[in-house]
């Protein structure tokens, strides 16, 4: 696709960084309260913890979102002194892209929420799935079936095929924390 394209793609890494990082202070705020109250028995205040975590990575990723769909160009202007040709392709790159930071965070988020519950195979399961396993089949097959741009497209699918992992798992887990004066339940 070209350098002007390659160039895109190193600002747009950079961005994503940035959204990996809020995602992580989320999960790095929350994990510690989650897995005290794991071992106190207080399924309770997990679910509200996991409420405000949820919360939190939803504003993120309504931030992010918005921010990169209303001025995609803003990004390209504070990482490089741009051609014409770079800012006439960029928007339609960052937007695609950034439909994965809708996702993004609840994904990451998920991972250290999981470290918290003692489900370590879920957590790297979706930290490997994500950032290797499916974005790395997508990244060599979208240009293949559907042309060279569909390579944008291949973060936000991996992000949405992990969701709904992460989604069917957090109901499940979630729904097995202790309570005060009730056994955890073994799965």
């Amino acid at each position: 696709m070209g350098s002007s394209a390659l160039s895109v793609f190193g600002v747009v890494i950079n961005i994503n960084s940035f959204v990996q990082s809020c995602s992580y202070s989320v999960g790095q705020s929350a994990q510690p309260i989650i897995s005290t109250n794991l071992g106190a028995n207080r399924g309770d205040r997990i679910k509200k913890t996991l409420k405000y975590a949820l919360w939190t990575v939803a504003v993120f990723s309504a931030f992010w979102v918005i921010l990169s769909m209303a001025v995609p160009n803003l990004y390209i202007r504070i990482f490089m002194s741009p051609t014409p040709e770079v800012l006439a392709i960029a928007p339609a790159i960052i937007r695609c892209y950034a439909i994965s930071f809708l996702l993004l965070p609840l994904n990451i988020f998920s991972t250290y929420y999981f470290q918290a519950l003692m489900k370590p195979q879920i957590a790297f399961a979706i930290s490997v799935s994500r950032g290797l396993v499916i974005s790395g089949i997508l990244i060599f097959l979208l240009p293949v079936i559907a042309g060279a741009n569909a390579i944008w497209f291949a973060m936000p699918i991996t992000e949405v095929l992990v969701c709904i992992f992460v989604i069917l798992m957090m109901i499940r887990y979630t729904k097995r924390l202790p309570m005060p004066g009730k056994p955890i339940q073994q799965t």
